[in-house]
């Protein structure tokens, strides 16, 4: 019996103490462990506590990124140009735009409707266009750059060939043609029949084919003048006598092409 009642003793004397306590104040929470919690329980971001923001990655991209010009004559400029777009991927950042450089200029020029030096706003695009004008045979290449100052650079590669311009040929068959004596005053009963032949590998541009004296050597033509003779193709050019002296008589006709004299063939005769 002793011992039951020190046991129930024991009980009471707790239960006493754990009432008293429960209502004791909790002693206070230092203000760093409580904005500590709070930000790591709320989810909040950590600037909110004066931590600086992280930067928003701000992307930048060329498409194409590469292109190549078919091969061009030198001294002239490409048949085509390629237009390269630039394009602000960023959710939300602008990029500021400080230079588009072209590492050979002079034979890859360029321009743009970029705004430059400024700013392209965040899903916006601007265009970039590149010829090719190599002043060289053989390949030529450059690097288009865009420099900013948020978003480091971005290139694109563009490259071609230059070739020996291309040299138009006429073979003129026959060079030269005699017509027999003719009467003064009365045209030959022959005529000279001079074929010209394109065996170049570009098209020439006829422009006239000239006489010193379309009196006595009269001309009329097959071929298209002004006009192209195809490489492989040919036309014809007759010539008549009709000497207006007793006498040899001779002129010399010439083709002209767009880019000058190309060949000339000659004709003679005697008046009697």
């Amino acid at each position: 019996m002793v011992g039951c009642r020190i046991h129930w003793l024991s009980i009471a004397v707790l239960l006493t103490l754990t009432a008293a306590c429960s209502n004791l104040p909790l002693p206070p929470v230092p203000s760093s462990v409580s904005a500590s919690s709070s930000s790591s329980n709320s989810g909040s971001s950590s600037g909110s506590f004066g931590a600086a923001a992280s930067a928003v990655s701000s992307q930048l991209t060329f498409n194409p990124s590469t292109f190549s010009f078919p091969s061009t004559a030198i001294g002239t400029t490409s048949s085509i140009l390629t237009v390269v777009t630039l394009t602000n991927n960023a959710g939300g950042s602008a990029i500021q735009l400080t230079d588009i450089t072209s590492s050979n200029p002079s034979e890859f020029p360029l321009t743009t409707t970029c705004s430059v030096p400024g700013a392209l706003a965040p899903g916006t695009t601007c265009l970039v266009s590149i010829q090719f004008r190599p002043n060289s045979a053989g390949a030529r290449s450059a690097q288009i750059t865009v420099i900013t100052t948020n978003a480091g650079r971005v290139s694109a590669a563009v490259s071609g060939s230059g070739a020996l311009a291309a040299v138009p040929q006429i073979t003129i068959t026959p060079e030269s043609f005699s017509f027999p004596n003719t009467v003064v005053g009365s045209t030959s009963f022959t005529g000279g029949v001079v074929t010209l032949t394109n065996t170049g590998t570009t098209a020439v541009a006829l422009t006239t084919i000239s006489s010193p004296d379309v009196t006595e050597f009269p001309i009329t033509t097959t071929c298209n003048l002004p006009g192209s003779l195809a490489p492989g193709a040919s036309c014809t050019v007759s010539v008549q006598f009709r000497p207006s002296a007793i006498g040899n008589r001779s002129a010399q006709m010439t083709i002209v092409t767009n880019v000058g004299p190309i060949g000339t063939f000659s004709v003679f005769g005697a008046g009697f």
